[in-house]
């Protein structure tokens, strides 16, 4: 039973995942015109689908206790080995939850049968891929604990048979309705596209931590016995442990479901928006991400011993190393191998995808923040530099390191910022309009010129704040410098920028001018007419609207046959309306209003 609250309280952020995905589905819905609901309706399938996930959910759970304590027992052959409790709870979760989901289920499916457009229901779709998603989870977790068993890590747990025997058969039965169902427009249905991508993910990051926390492993190993420092083997267990172990099965059960489900589930989806979202901003840019934050450290070290030299020895101040060029291989494995399908998939009529474009603008804000730290730290250093002698400057290893920090990230943040950002700002030289309009451009600029302009004002005030405290107490000092370069270094860089991306702001607005919204044309007024209209109290609205086009005053006589009704009528048809006042002969209007429409009666005393 130890593993039931696991699995209870997963639950909860699977729900969350679960409005998430209703709430994408319905915006997407919204934007694409909203489907005719000729089902069983929204609250009926709501009661349907949401009761049978609850009770599918609770026995499943207790069908897992079951075949966890059978398991247990069997390997045991101690009936009592584990308590009657849990024997107690699988039964009592499995007879309740099993009928109701067999009820609900059963109404569910009958309405699909009397009413075939129901298996399309936006309700039935995320039920059944909630339930995939779930149950696809809780077996690989399964699976993990039996692969540590399997390698000798770990003592015998019914879990790790009851868990993927059970969520198994729910997963892949589930699987079969959603193929017969009639819902194969894989490429248009969100829904699907987010299940499959999402355990696609997770599965990758399961397969890319395992490989990751292996290879760390054998280079540490390596590093210590080359060295002689055998300093994490001390107790001789070698390369294959608990660690390794457990590495290994993730990454065992991570392969299995980011192929299945990328190589198979998700092969028709090329070019759908999911799938260019999936490839930019959650594979290729962690790639990135980690290739430059494993280079930062590892020049970090390099400039650090170059300058000053560690406090510690040279072998414990590169043990870094055995953990920065695993996390430098496996980013360039992502970034590498989604670039290129990303490449491959890119729609062929021209164009930058929007995921692309996010992810250009993405990684040009991380080299910019590189760029931007490393500037402080440089100038700040120089600043403190001059205000201090030299003997203080040698005998300070913390500048010395802060040096080596800001050297670091200026030579990895520059090339990357400068390689996205002149990018774009080519395209936008050469006239592509639609980059300039681009949302994430513009987010882009007002972000960074936001925090910008507001890191530069808030610091300002700090120097000004500190100047005038120690002036007016009298206690100026060079000690003053010391306190004030960290805001004196944030001002001179966060100005430069501000400023900067307010030119690129000003240049793009110059280059594509926001459009002034349109502003009602003044009423064409129809001069020497008295008009009066005959009508009901409710043509209120109608007759002001008509004034407005006229701009001149309508008299009224209410009619008292209020079933006269008022017509309503379209811009179009009251234009009409004017022109034929305008038109009417004479100096004298009366409009008869009733549900047929605006009659125009010219007439004399």
């Amino acid at each position: 039973m130890t593993y039931l609250p696991g699995i209870l309280g997963s639950l909860i952020p699977l729900l969350f995942l679960g409005g998430i995905i209703a709430g994408v589905v319905w915006l997407f819905r919204r934007r694409t015109g909203r489907e005719e609901d000729p089902g069983i309706g929204p609250l009926k399938r709501f009661y349907y689908y949401g009761l049978s996930f609850v009770a599918l959910m609770v026995a499943a759970s207790g069908l897992s206790l079951l075949v966890d304590y059978v398991a247990d027992v069997v390997a045991t052959t101690d009936l009592f080995s584990r308590g009657q409790e849990r024997l107690a709870l699988g039964i009592a979760m499995t007879l309740v939850g099993t009928p109701v989901w067999m009820l609900l289920w059963h109404l569910a499916q009958r309405s699909v049968v009397s009413v075939p457009w129901e298996s399309r229901a936006l309700g039935r779709r995320v039920y059944i891929y909630l339930v995939l998603t779930v149950s696809a989870a809780v077996a690989a977790s399964g699976l993990i604990t039996l692969l540590r068993w399997a390698f000798r890590v770990d003592e015998f747990n019914g879990g790790g048979i009851a868990l993927p025997l059970v969520w198994g058969a729910v997963w892949a039965y589930h699987w079969q309705v959603a193929r017969s169902s009639g819902r194969e427009e894989v490429g248009r249905d969100p829904v699907r596209g987010l299940y499959q991508h999402a355990t696609a993910w997770y599965g990758l990051g399961m397969l890319t931590v395992g490989s990751g926390i292996v290879l760390w492993r054998m280079l540490l190993l390596a590093y210590d016995t080359w060295l002689g420092t055998d300093l994490l083997y001390s107790d001789n267990t070698g390369l294959w442990g608990g660690v390794t172990a457990t590495a290994v099965a993730v990454a065992l059960v991570g392969a299995a479901w980011w192929w299945w489900h990328w190589h198979w589930a998700a092969r028709a989806d090329a070019g759908s928006p999911i799938r260019q979202v999936y490839l930019n901003l959650f594979t290729i840019l962690p790639g990135t991400v980690a290739v430059l934050v494993s280079l930062t450290i590892l020049l970090f070290r390099v400039l650090q011993l170059a300058l000053g030299g560690p406090d510690d020895s040279v072998v414990e101040h590169f043990r870094i190393v055995p953990w920065a060029l695993p996390v430098a291989l496996a980013g360039t494995a992502l970034w590498g191998y989604h670039w290129t399908v990303a490449r491959q998939e890119a729609p062929s009529g021209g164009g930058v995808p929007a995921g692309r474009r996010i992810y250009r603008y993405l990684v040009a804000a991380v080299g910019l923040a590189g760029l931007g730290v490393g500037l402080v730290l440089l100038i700040a250093a120089v600043i403190g530099g001059v205000a201090a002698t030299l003997q203080d400057i040698l005998l300070e290893q913390s500048s010395w390191d802060v040096l080596a920090l800001a050297l670091a990230l200026l030579v990895v943040g520059i090339p990357i910022w400068w390689y996205h950002w002149s990018g774009v700002q080519r395209e936008v030289h050469t006239g592509a309009v639609e980059e300039v309009a681009a949302p994430a451009r513009r987010f882009f600029v007002y972000l960074i010129f936001g925090a910008a302009a507001l890191i530069a004002l808030g610091n300002l005030s700090a120097i000004l704040f500190m100047v005038l405290r120690d002036a007016l107490e009298g206690s100026l000092s060079p000690q003053l410098v010391q306190d004030i370069k960290w805001s004196i270094a944030m001002v001179i860089v966060a100005g430069a920028g501000s400023g900067y991306h307010w030119l690129v702001l000003k240049e793009d607005q110059r280059m594509f001018p926001e459009e002034e919204p349109e502003r009602p044309q003044p009423a064409q007024a129809v001069p020497g007419k008295t008009v009066i209209a005959v009508a009901a109290a409710a043509a209120q609205p109608l007759l002001s609207r008509l004034e407005e086009r006229l701009g001149i005053p309508v008299r009224v006589w209410q009619r008292l046959d209020q079933e006269a009704g008022v017509p309503e009528l379209s811009e179009e048809e009251l234009e009409d309306a004017r022109e034929r006042i305008s038109a009417a002969p004479g100096d004298r209007v009366l409009l008869t209003i009733d549900a047929s429409g605006v009659g125009v009666v010219p007439y004399r005393e």
